[in-house]
């Protein structure tokens, strides 16, 4: 902060990437309630959140397992007019298996799918681990069938997932 505060006290306006690597920071060490005020006073100053605003403190909030927070933000961010990605559904979704909210996950999950956000294997592959996790194997097993049905590449990733998960 000590940084931050030196640049404000030359003069020089902050920009919307200087707050990101703020907030990052704060996120990194746990801090998330200080990186909500410094997107306050980012918002303050005029500046708009972005998607890599939303995405560092959603992902400061699921890390802290604070994941009605995160669903909070989500659900803010959307409102404001600015399109989750697919990395934003990752942080999410991963966040809602660690937290054993499964039903949830599940329905975010479909929610993506039908909005058109691209589902990459990075996504697949954090749906089946927590599937696996949540002793739901039956699901992931359906799931990894449809993956190979569609074509989609199943890397060393997913095939570990699916080892792990004792299939």
């Amino acid at each position: 902060m000590y940084m931050f505060d030196f640049i404000l006290g030359i003069g020089q306006r902050p920009d919307v990437i200087m707050y990101n690597s703020l907030m990052d920071g704060y996120c990194l060490v746990g801090k998330v309630e200080e990186a909500v005020r410094v997107l306050d006073a980012m918002k303050s100053a005029g500046l708009q959140p972005t998607a890599v605003t939303y995405g560092i403190l959603l992902n400061g909030y699921c890390k802290i397992g604070r994941i009605a927070a995160g669903l909070s933000l989500f659900k803010e961010m959307s409102l404001s007019g600015v399109k989750p990605t697919t990395i934003m559904y990752n942080i999410i979704l991963d966040g809602l298996f660690c937290s054993g909210r499964t039903v949830c996950a599940k329905e975010k999950f479909h929610t993506m799918n039908e909005s058109g956000i691209p589902v990459g294997v990075d996504t697949y592959n954090i749906v089946l681990s927590g599937l696996c996790k949540n002793n739901c194997t039956d699901e992931a097993i359906e799931l990894f069938k449809e993956l190979r049905a569609k074509n989609v590449k199943i890397n060393v990733m997913i095939l570990n997932t699916m080892i792990f998960c004792n299939v």
